[in-house]
């Protein structure tokens, strides 16, 4: 005699063999947003230190001797920052990726800011049809010589 109220015999020996795939393609969903977010996270922690450097070198480089020597102190020479600026930028190799050239201010209290923007490709999101190939990412960064 069969028992019909024994766990195997009501028909669910398959239910896992089903929901298998579908936890498996939701890990890759997963893994896939989490590997795009870190590419665009790493493309925008880069332009930060080449903003950074950037600024730095611009703050400290672009003095004009012309007006220390004359006694006027400490001041920037702008074209000279904007060299500086974009000569940090191209020795890094970044200035070719750029969305827009590198927008670098000298400030009232003497202090360099440079500001960059550039767009991080997505590596997975392109194979989903409306998803963005692209993630425009920004960093400013400003730098203010000591004076002692």
């Amino acid at each position: 005699m069969l028992n019909l109220s024994h766990p195997r015999l009501r028909g669910e020996n398959g239910t896992v063999l089903m929901l298998m795939p579908a936890a498996v393609l939701i890990m890759f969903v997963l893994a896939a947003i989490t590997v795009d977010l870190t590419a665009v996270r790493a493309g925008q922690q880069d332009l930060l230190a080449a903003a950074t450097d950037a600024a730095n070198d611009a703050a400290t480089a672009g003095l004009d001797e012309a007006a220390l020597r004359s006694g006027r102190g400490f001041e920037l020479d702008p074209s000279r920052v904007w060299l500086v600026a974009v000569d940090a930028l191209a020795t890094k190799g970044i200035l070719d990726n750029l969305s827009s050239g590198p927008d670098v201010t000298i400030n009232y209290d003497g202090s360099v800011t440079v500001s960059l923007s550039k767009r991080v490709p997505h590596l997975f999101a392109r194979a989903l049809p409306g998803a963005p190939d692209d993630k425009l990412v920004r960093a400013t960064a400003t730098a203010t010589v000591q004076q002692r």
